[in-house]
């Protein structure tokens, strides 16, 4: 696994200083449980450029931080062995080439490369990516690279200073406090390396009565987003039934998962999640420690706390659960166990 960030990061307050909001909506912001953002395009800038403007930006910053997380991912091992990229976002469009193509171009991949790509699927698209590249490593034997970049200062939305809109109990300045920009990148294969997980299990649960609480709309020509109150109380409504058919289909219990790599989506979202699942607090903190020093990166936020996790004190034999959340609403959980 690898993941990469922008160099440059933001505190809450000078992200809320820039955007200009009044003073009352700092609790937002400061009650977040995040501490500083990375951000590929700067806050001052995001209110200036216009749409098409994003989309360059975009392609250029994504190719750079995918490349970035692909590298340390394959720490010196050669990529001349990878048969299939599988590349999901939903912050930028690029209709084709893709970035996949371009990554395609700087590792120099084999003209026989299958390229997939997973696009407008939210902050849940990395569990697709990774169910495909399994899919494909299992019925190949072959190599598969699966990489997810969410660029969320390029879907920035204009708000007139010290006037939000109100709609949706203020959705475009909460989303404005949380979500920030990182690439990450897993590459799904057979190794023997302990601190390499192996994929158990996998389910997805997804609830189109909720299809309106979470996602992106599109409004006068650019991307704003959807994001309801309800995201945290709808969340673990998606996950908890994912959650429980991998267990039951193991033969496993919640205190049988040594660890939890839960999407970083919100202070409130972990804990609902938390108490929904009966997870002990300490199981939590790797997802908190994401949360409060990156942000809520969108599909990228997994991968953080996965490769985090990997440098942590794991035993064979020991299961980490995988869960993630997006429109849909959908809900996924994979099953990892280290040591084989």
């Amino acid at each position: 696994m690898g993941y990469a960030v922008p160099e440059h990061s933001y505190s809450q307050e000078e992200v809320f200083q820039v955007l200009g909001y009044p003073q009352r909506f700092w609790r937002v912001f400061k009650e977040s449980g995040i501490e500083k953002r990375h951000l590929w395009v700067p806050p001052c800038e995001a209110k200036e450029i216009s749409w098409q403007q994003q989309q360059e930006i975009y392609r250029v910053g994504a190719v750079k931080l995918s490349l970035q997380a692909v590298k340390e991912c394959l720490d010196s091992r050669s990529a001349e062995d990878i048969a299939c990229v599988v590349y999901g976002s939903c912050t930028g469009f690029t209709p084709g080439p893709t970035i996949a193509h371009y990554l395609a171009k700087e590792l120099s991949l084999e003209p026989s490369t299958y390229y997939t790509n997973i696009i407008g699927q939210g902050c849940e698209s990395g569990f697709p990516g990774l169910r495909r590249a399994y899919d494909f490593a299992v019925a190949t034997g072959k190599q598969a690279l699966v990489v997810n970049c969410e660029l969320c200062s390029c879907t920035y939305y204009p708000e007139p200073a010290g006037r939000p809109d109100p709609e949706n109990h203020f959705e475009c300045l909460r989303s404005n406090a949380i979500f920030a920009d990182a690439a990450s990148c897993v590459l799904v294969g057979f190794d023997e390396n302990l601190r390499h997980p192996s994929i158990i299990d996998m389910e997805t649960h997804t609830n189109t009565d909720f299809i309106n609480e979470l996602g992106y709309t599109w409004r006068y020509g650019r991307l704003r987003v959807m994001l309801s109150r309800r995201v945290p109380e709808l969340a673990p409504l998606v996950v908890k039934p994912a959650v429980n058919a991998v267990l039951q289909r193991q033969g496993l219990s919640i205190d049988d998962i040594r660890w939890w790599v839960i999407h970083a989506a919100g202070s409130t979202v972990l804990d609902n999640i938390r108490d929904a699942l009966g997870i002990a607090e300490e199981k939590v903190t790797l997802s908190r420690e994401t949360l409060r020093n990156f942000g809520n990166t969108s599909s990228t936020s997994v991968g953080i706390t996965g490769k985090r996790l990997m440098a942590g004190d794991i035993h064979h034999g020991d299961y980490a659960a995988v869960l993630s959340i997006g429109p849909g609403m959908s809900g996924g959980m994979t099953l990892l166990r280290f040591g084989g």
